[in-house]
């Protein structure tokens, strides 16, 4: 569906929305002749009835992109989605309250297992990072293994695991009513 701008009706300068909570889209032309024009509208106002959403990961490459670290070693999938989570949080609650999350009970296809393993899929095939398995440990050990994520391959294969970054930060590897707060699911 193209999305015209309410104020100079073109689409050609009207950026990709940037997704909010309670399944807001917020929109943004920067048309030059009219300045930055912002609006806002739901998802269902802009999706067809029965229209199978394409691209949804496509909001998630840049910011997922920078939550690997140059010079990082591998580090565990959890890490990467907990600065996500930090560095940017309406995308990720966004996610979370249309897909759910794990940490809210068991359920399959959760924003982690889907969204955001898939768009960190696309990034390796675009050569941007690098993957492996290992174990899964704290409030991700039910996995067993997870996917661990770096730049580039560390020369010394090395790894930072979820539990070793929580005592890093002093917090609990496991789920806490900190994480679940201001996050909702489906």
């Amino acid at each position: 569906m193209i999305i015209t701008c309410p104020r100079c009706f073109s689409a050609d300068d009207v950026l990709p929305p940037r997704r909010l909570p309670d399944r807001l889209l917020q929109y943004r032309c920067v048309n030059q002749e009219h300045g930055d024009h912002e609006w806002f509208t739901t998802h269902e106002a802009v999706q067809l009835p029965g229209e199978v959403q394409e691209g949804v990961t496509d909001e998630l490459l840049e910011p997922l992109n920078r939550c690997v670290d140059a010079g990082d070693p591998f580090v565990e999938y959890g890490i990467v989605e907990h600065r996500l989570r930090r560095q940017f949080p309406d995308l990720f609650a966004a996610h979370v309250a249309d897909q759910g999350h794990s940490m809210f009970g068991s359920r399959a296809y959760t924003a982690s297992s889907v969204r955001f393993g898939v768009a960190l899929g696309r990034l390796e095939r675009m050569g941007e990072l690098v993957s492996e398995y290992g174990p899964a440990t704290g409030a991700w050990r039910y996995n067993g293994q997870v996917t661990y994520w770096a730049r580039a391959t560390p020369s010394d294969r090395s790894r930072r695991s979820w539990a070793e970054y929580c005592a890093e930060l002093g917090r609990s590897s496991e789920w806490t009513d900190d994480d679940r707060l201001g996050l909702r699911t489906p």
